[in-house]
C-alpha cells in the first residue's frame, strides 16, 4: 500500500481538481489517501469514502483551525504521517491540493523508487494560472515537496523538517544524497499557482516572481495537452 498525504483547507477549487487528477491515476495498487483539512467550512467533504476501488479515504479535521498569517503545513503533514503509521505502507507521497499530476504519476514514481529511499523530479516548472506566467526552476539538488515520495524508514528524518518553511530543501539537505534518486521525466507533475482561495506559501503565487508570459496558454498546453483547459477559468491578471 502507498499513502498520499494532502494538507488542505479553504481551497474548494483546488481540492476538486486534485480529486479529479487522483481519480484517473493509472496506479493499480492499494492507496491510502489521507486528507488533512484544517479550515471551516470543510472542503474535503467532496471526496466520498467510496472514491475509488482499492483506495481508503481518511479525512482528518484538526481542531485548531488555520487562520490568515499561520503556516500549518508542517503540523498537517505531521498529522498525516502519524495517521499512516497504523497501516503497512510501502511509500509516502506528498500530494499538494493545487498542483497538476499526470495520470501516470504514481505509477512512474513507484517504478523509480525501487532500490532507493526517496525519489523526486527536479527542474520543477511553476505555472501561475491567474497571471498566465511560468518559470522552469533550476532545482537539481532537491525536488519540490509535491514531487516527492519516500519510504517509511525516512519518516524520522522527515519529522526534523516540519518547522522549516522550506521542508523539501531541508529534507534533501539532511539526506545529503544517501538513498536519493533525483530525475527528470517530462514533467510528471507541475506546480500550479494562483488559483483563488487560501494563498500558497511557496514561490510563484505572487506577481513578483520572475516568470515568462503565456497569455494564450500555448506553453501550458504543450506540457499537458487538453488538460490545460482545467485552468482556463482562473485567469485574471495583467502583465503591465
Amino acid at each position: 500500500m502507498i499513502v498520499l498525504i494532502t494538507p488542505t483547507g479553504a481551497r474548494q477549487t483546488q481540492i476538486n481538481i486534485c480529486a479529479g487528477l487522483m481519480k484517473r491515476q493509472t496506479y493499480q495498487g492499494q492507496v491510502l489517501w489521507i486528507i488533512v483539512d484544517d479550515c471551516s467550512p470543510r472542503t474535503a467533504a467532496v471526496i466520498p469514502d467510496d472514491f475509488r476501488e482499492g483506495w481508503i479515504i481518511l479525512k482528518i479535521f484538526p481542531e485548531a483551525l488555520w487562520r490568515p498569517g499561520l503556516n500549518t503545513q508542517g503540523r498537517n503533514l505531521s498529522i498525516g504521517i502519524n495517521a499512516s503509521e497504523n497501516y503497512d505502507i510501502e511509500a509516502i507521497f506528498i500530494i499538494e491540493d493545487d498542483d497538476y499530476y499526470r495520470p501516470e504519476y504514481l505509477d512512474q514514481m513507484m517504478k523509480r523508487l525501487t532500490g532507493f529511499q526517496v525519489i523526486g523530479e527536479v527542474n520543477t516548472i511553476y505555472y501561475n494560472v491567474y497571471f498566465r506566467r511560468y518559470v522552469a526552476n533550476g532545482n537539481h539538488k532537491h525536488a519540490s515537496l509535491f514531487q516527492v515520495a519516500f519510504t517509511p524508514d525516512l519518516v524520522p528524518v522527515f519529522r526534523k523538517c516540519y518547522m522549516d518553511k522550506f521542508i523539501d530543501s531541508m529534507f534533501f539537505r539532511l539526506l545529503n544524497g544517501v538513498g536519493v534518486n533525483l530525475f527528470t521525466a517530462n514533467n510528471l507533475a507541475i506546480g500550479i499557482k494562483g488559483i483563488a482561495g487560501r494563498p500558497g506559501i511557496g514561490a510563484g503565487h505572487r506577481r513578483q516572481m520572475n516568470m515568462r508570459p503565456d497569455l494564450d496558454m500555448r506553453y501550458l498546453t504543450s506540457l499537458i495537452g487538453e488538460d490545460a483547459k482545467l485552468y482556463e477559468p482562473y485567469y485574471g491578471g495583467h502583465y503591465m
